[in-house]
């Protein structure tokens, strides 16, 4: 079956404060410092209050952005732009985990939309690749009658704990939506049609350019008519062989779908990338619309 999206149809945004810090909130700090302690011990790690501990910046930073909060404005957007009736599927991709611990984003989408049989779960610990993994989800579960799957990437800049990791992504309080459909497109703009998720690990950075270059060629097309959207370190690389649209810094999960966002209105195969430790992960998107001149 065909499945297709809209890149018009894609909400996406840069948050700042969606929960004003409260003062009593610093009364809970001896309690997220055990918590820390025993996420640190389960991880076999020792924690030292005075190196690793941010909960006090955790607990008052004055732009604080929870998951749910952020999802509630996409959802807004969103349904501004496309029916949002008939969802079978909500899928959640994040990097980083959420402010508030334990909180089910797609249970709280799924009752926002007043769906009372579908599913939904989150994707995490897969790095940056989870909202392509999400993709290829979808894909594989829209059949046998389900039609529609939301699929939401997110995150957020603030953690209990110190390290190197967040200095080195500088995260932003970002997020995304898109909706992917089974069947017929809209005849005025059919918008992309998903065609494949693609993993492949031990990857040098030198070696990238080619690699996409040659999915591309695979597929039968020529790397000069697929845009390759991903984050600036993967599309300085990719540039030479072909368009490129770079993420915004700090965008982590939401960045691909809100790079495909800046694609509306324009045409071509697109190819969402991530490239992280040597893993590299790509959805490729087809333009239906396009004849046998952009192939090979």
């Amino acid at each position: 079956m065909t499945l297709h999206l809209n890149p018009a149809h894609i909400a996406a945004g840069d948050f700042g404060c969606l929960e004003p810090a409260q003062e009593d909130w610093l009364d809970q700090r001896d309690y997220w410092e055990d918590f820390n302690a025993r996420f640190f011990r389960s991880n076999g790690r020792a924690y030292d209050s005075a190196r690793d501990s941010n909960v006090t910046a955790w607990l008052t930073a004055p732009d604080r952005a929870p998951y749910a909060a952020m999802a509630e404005r996409l959802l807004e957007d969103l349904s501004g732009r496309v029916d949002l009736a008939g969802i079978d599927l909500v899928l959640m991709a994040h990097w980083l985990p959420d402010l508030h611990l334990g909180t089910s984003v797609t249970n709280f989408v799924q009752n926002r939309l007043e769906i009372e049989s579908g599913l939904g779960f989150a994707i995490s610990d897969r790095g940056p690749s989870a909202p392509l993994f999400a993709l290829d989800l979808a894909a594989r579960y829209l059949r046998d009658g389900r039609r529609r799957a939301l699929v939401l990437a997110m995150d957020q800049k603030h953690l209990l704990y110190r390290t190197p990791e967040l200095d080195r992504l500088r995260p932003r309080n970002s997020a995304a939506a898109l909706l992917l459909e089974a069947g017929g497109a809209e005849p005025a703009d059919p918008g992309l049609v998903y065609a494949g998720y693609a993993r492949s690990i031990g990857l040098a950075p030198a070696d990238l350019s080619r690699y996409l270059s040659g999915l591309c060629a695979a597929q039968g097309l020529a790397r000069e008519a697929v845009t390759v959207i991903a984050d600036p370190a993967v599309t300085r690389l990719a540039a030479p062989e072909g368009p490129v649209i770079a993420c915004e810094d700090g965008w982590l999960c939401a960045g691909p779908l809100a790079g495909l966002a800046r694609h509306a209105g324009q045409r071509g195969h697109v190819l969402l990338a991530t490239f992280e430790q040597g893993e590299v992960v790509t959805v490729l998107l087809r333009d239906p619309t396009l004849s046998a001149e952009a192939r090979l």
